[in-house]
């Protein structure tokens, strides 16, 4: 979100520090998103100004993002700059400022192994994926938005996963509601098949775990078949 909060700036007063924060640094050091890791004192001193201006920088614009231009305010405000590590979150595909580059490292015949079973002595991986986004590779589509009710029953089956073509360049595409496809370019089709195959393997792995417990053997549904666009 770049240096967007700034357009409140007027709101945090007009002696406020942050008056004196420029573009360049705010895109540095307030561009934060959580976790944080901070001091007792200063997170302490964050919040208290946060819960000041959230209520401001939401009636100002009352959308998803204003609590998260309040915080960058309020550290600006507090004079408190944050160092960004940049390799912790995975989150939009094509998103600057996130671990994507060690995505973009693993080998093509890797990818989706790595995201189903990480090795991070042999391909580091950042800690967080942030699956806000919608994910897709060849025929398999994941989105948290479609996941149904009942995932977790006996009877309903499986997502069905990537195979082990997935970096063919036949499934170079993202497929969306309505049955268009959303070519991918490599860099692109790599993300996105690491993504899929990771979550959608992380949900499997969820929904085996109920069925084992929960259901009996000849009525747990274990089949893949399980399509979001379907």
């Amino acid at each position: 979100f770049s240096h967007n909060w700034m357009k409140f700036i007027e709101i945090a007063g007009p002696d406020s520090p942050a008056r004196q924060v420029d573009e360049r640094t705010a895109d540095l050091h307030y561009q934060v998103g959580p976790p944080y890791i901070a001091t007792a004192l200063d997170m302490h001193s964050i919040v208290r100004r946060w819960a000041e201006l959230v209520p401001k920088v939401h009636r100002a614009k009352p959308e998803l993002m204003s609590e998260m231009y309040a915080y960058c305010l309020a550290a600006a405000d507090m004079g408190l700059p944050h160092e960004v590590v940049d390799s912790m979150m995975l989150s939009s595909d094509d998103a600057y400022g996130e671990g994507w580059d060690m995505i973009d490292n693993i080998p093509d015949s890797e990818v989706c192994s790595s995201g189903i079973t990480p090795h991070q002595s042999l391909h580091p991986l950042p800690t967080v994926l942030h699956y806000c986004q919608n994910y897709g590779v060849g025929d398999v589509l994941f989105s948290k938005y479609l996941i149904p009710s009942d995932i977790f029953t006996c009877q309903k089956p499986l997502l069905i996963e990537p195979g082990d073509d997935v970096m063919s360049p036949d499934n170079a595409y993202k497929p969306k509601l309505g049955g268009q496809k959303l070519e991918l370019k490599p860099n692109m089709h790599k993300r996105n098949a690491f993504v899929t195959c990771a979550i959608t393997s992380i949900v499997n792995e969820a929904s085996l775990f109920f069925k084992l417990h929960n259901c009996d053997e000849a009525e747990a549904n274990k089949e893949r078949t399980l399509n979001l666009l379907a």
